[in-house]
């Protein structure tokens, strides 16, 4: 009767008819209870590495190197091989962060890891079960209504996934240590879960109406009915959400994504309520009420964040000078001058805004370095002695910090135009900072501290090198042993760093404990390739990373930390070289990225 009755099929086409609330209740429950019960998990698990790292932290803070054997062994099987196989495995062999591209032009985006897809896949998994529990000996009419019901009630469920995640003050960053990187990861694949359950809501909808009304009476509706009005605005925007935000498009037009991008979010939120107030519960609405405030609060802690940084007695912004770095691969070295002091740890990042470049642009950048003044230098290469580099060292003010910008398009290429004419490279602007976030990455338990740079990545390093030397003076760090590997494509990017480099050269503990080794890729001429002391080396060439790995390794001291911060490819190198070494003692692996 269901699939010939026209009357049967409008009773069907509306309201709650057909829906089963109660099972609908009951699958949005065990998603979240799962949701929780991983969260749960995840802590535990993380709050037993602090503990742990904590007690080797403490134990070996007056140790010789030869007392830090201990901790250089895993003390389970277990868990080595759950680190190689699976927190730390790429999807497949060894490609993570190195983007899948279709042509040089076009990107698709980078793949997840394999414990990040085994998430992501029991998530869609328990998504797609909870749609299709329906009564299948039921009419044809009834099941479209159920499964109407059931795809629309969990698209509004993982809304209270999908919004936290997006946030920079997501509370569970700190509360799980998980880089902001991962949840944006997990906001846009439950993004496209939500996108692909309100097209099935939508599809399920019209099947019964185009039954029931037949299509002409299916657009008249669209047109007549406010609750299908809202449904349709936002369904409509989020299938817009979802073609802008592929890689190919999302990378080539970055900033109009981001504006869209909000504008189409608040089309969704306005959509999605009214839709609900109008044919749902209260309760669900409400639900819905609560999603939003959370996404008020989080943009409101922005806001907050911005004006406590930016704004003070004598200045509603903070001044930031500009000096562009030209050459083959340019670059700007900005400095804020902060209003009031910031706290931070290593490898923090923050979000800056410049009006007068990109007027509500925000571009998340690594912190370079703090608390000093930079000043130019006219030195081909990095001074080799106390004598020469003393000579060379910045004045130490403090509520400064720095940040390396490499141009590329978009922002960072009128920021550096703007600077490379104006007299000599340099301007001054009006900016806003936001943040600081990060940092939630301690490597003062380890002995031994392995950081992988490439290009620009070398300002995410830096301060934990600043931070480490400084600890070693002072017996607050295990660390003994820190070994630093910058690849850089020419030379002249060795000023990016030059005025930090030249204050760690010179700091205590240097010549006991670091060792830089820089790799030039593309030397323009033989000389430039020159070591000037046994601490500090130049090499040609690309850096062998699993040789380099296996050797650290091989002569560490204690735990190892491997950090890396590059282009994709060298992530996975570094990765790779990780993984084939890890059952040969104690070694944690992390790495940095802002993938957008």
């Amino acid at each position: 009767m269901g699939n010939g009755n026209s009357s049967d099929a409008m009773e069907y086409s509306h309201g709650l008819n057909g829906v089963d609330m109660v099972l609908d209740d009951r699958m949005a429950f065990i998603i979240g209870l799962s949701t929780l019960v991983i969260i749960i998990i995840v802590f535990w698990g993380r709050l037993a590495q602090r503990v742990n790292n904590h007690i080797r932290h403490i134990n070996n803070l007056d140790t010789s190197s030869r007392k830090q054997s201990y901790w250089s062994q895993d003390q389970s099987e277990w868990w080595p091989w759950i680190k190689k196989n699976m927190l730390y495995a790429p999807l497949y062999k060894k490609r993570h962060h190195r983007e899948l591209q279709l042509s040089k032009a076009v990107s698709v985006g980078t793949l997840p890891s394999r414990f990040h897809t085994f998430l992501i896949a029991g998530y869609y998994i328990m998504n797609g079960v909870g749609c299709l529990m329906l009564d299948f000996h039921a009419e044809s009419d009834v099941r479209w209504a159920a499964l109407r019901g059931r795809s629309g009630y969990l698209a509004v469920w993982n809304f209270i996934v999908l919004i936290p995640f997006m946030a920079r003050n997501n509370p569970l960053i700190p509360f799980l240590k998980i880089s902001y990187d991962t949840f944006q990861l997990f906001h846009r694949y439950i993004g496209r879960l939500i996108i692909i359950e309100s097209v099935i809501h939508t599809f399920a909808w019209a099947v019964v109406a185009r039954r029931g009304y037949g299509f002409g009476g299916v657009l008249e509706h669209l047109g007549k009915s406010p609750f299908l009005t809202y449904g349709t605005i936002a369904t409509t925007a989020m299938v817009l959400i979802g073609l802008h935000s592929l890689p190919s498009l999302r990378h080539a037009f970055w900033e109009t994504f981001l504006v869209s991008h909000q504008i189409l979010a608040v089309a969704v939120f306005i959509g999605v309520y009214q839709h609900l107030k109008i044919g749902t519960p209260p309760a669900i609405a409400s639900f819905f009420v609560g999603i939003i405030v959370i996404w008020v609060l989080e943009r409101s802690a922005r806001i907050f964040r911005l004006m406590y940084r930016n704004i003070g007695w004598n200045s509603w912004y903070t001044k930031v000078h500009v000096q562009a770095l030209p050459g083959e691969d340019s670059a700007c070295r900005l400095t804020f001058e902060l209003q009031r002091p910031w706290r931070h740890e290593a490898g923090c990042h923050v979000f800056i805004y410049l009006p007068r470049i990109s007027l509500w642009m925000s571009h998340p950048f690594s912190i370079a370095w703090y608390d000093t003044t930079s000043q130019l230098y006219d030195k081909e290469e990095l001074p080799s002695n106390t004598a020469e580099v003393e000579l060379a060292l910045p004045t130490r003010t403090s509520n400064q910090i720095s940040l390396v910008v490499a141009t590329r398009s978009g922002m960072t290429k009128q920021l550096f135009d703007k600077a490379s004419n104006a007299p000599g490279s340099q301007i001054t602007l009006g900016g806003f900072l936001e943040g600081p976030y990060g940092g939630s990455m301690s490597l003062k338990s380890y002995g031994t501290v392995l950081l992988f740079a490439g290009g620009v990545g070398i300002t995410h390093q830096m301060t934990y090198v600043r931070d480490l030397l400084a600890g070693w003076e002072l017996a607050r760090v295990a660390t003994r042993k820190i070994i630093l590997v910058w690849s850089i494509r020419h030379t002249e990017q060795l000023e990016w760093v030059r005025p930090w480099m030249d204050e760690i050269l010179t700091m205590a503990g240097r010549t006991e404990v670091l060792t830089i080794s820089m790799f030039v890729t593309k030397p323009k001429h033989r000389r430039e390739i020159t070591s000037r002391s046994e601490r500090v080396l130049m090499f040609p060439g690309r850096p062998n990373t699993q040789q380099i790995v296996t050797h650290e390794i091989q002569n560490r001291v204690g735990a190892m930390a491997v950090t890396v911060c590059g282009p994709g490819a060298m992530a996975d190198d570094v990765r790779e070289a990780v993984r084939n070494r890890m059952d040969e003692g104690t070694v944690d692996f992390f790495e940095e990225a802002f993938t957008w």
